[in-house]
């Protein structure tokens, strides 16, 4: 699995770096202006991401922007919606306003409440089958 992670706090980082490194490789970004374009650069050279963790609320461009752009990008190289990248939100607040614009006009998979364990997200993970259901055994 390929995994971007974007999220202006290095602590945020550094959690969901520690969990995803058993099941693959990642690269971590601060913002989403820089999601995007890393994003971008990684799907033109024919290696798009598989996940994308991202935090909505972040400086420069916020995780709903993006989310849109990346959308946006996948559309217009003419991939169906169901075989883009899993990109789950990651918030610390309670926005039910924010996950349903996230779901209605970004079109994100999940999303996931912070603070962040690793039997939550894994459990999300294997949800959209990103690892293996029965994780719990592989010792991951």
């Amino acid at each position: 699995m390929k995994c971007l992670i974007v999220d202006d706090q290095v602590e945020n980082r550094m959690v969901l770096s520690k969990i995803i490194e058993p099941y693959g490789e990642f690269d971590l970004v601060v913002d989403g202006a820089e999601a995007v374009e890393l994003f971008k650069l990684e799907f033109e050279e024919g290696q798009p991401y598989n996940l994308v963790l991202m935090d909505i609320m972040m400086p420069v461009m916020d995780g709903q922007e993006a989310l849109r752009k990346i959308r946006t990008i996948e559309q217009e190289a003419g991939v169906h919606p169901s075989k883009g990248s899993t990109i789950m939100m990651v918030t610390a607040v309670d926005a039910s306003s924010e996950m349903r614009k996230a779901f209605e006009e970004g079109l994100c998979s999940d999303y996931i409440n912070k603070p962040i364990s690793r039997g939550k997200l894994l459990v999300k993970l294997a949800e959209h089958n990103l690892i293996p259901k029965n994780w719990w055994k592989e010792g991951g």
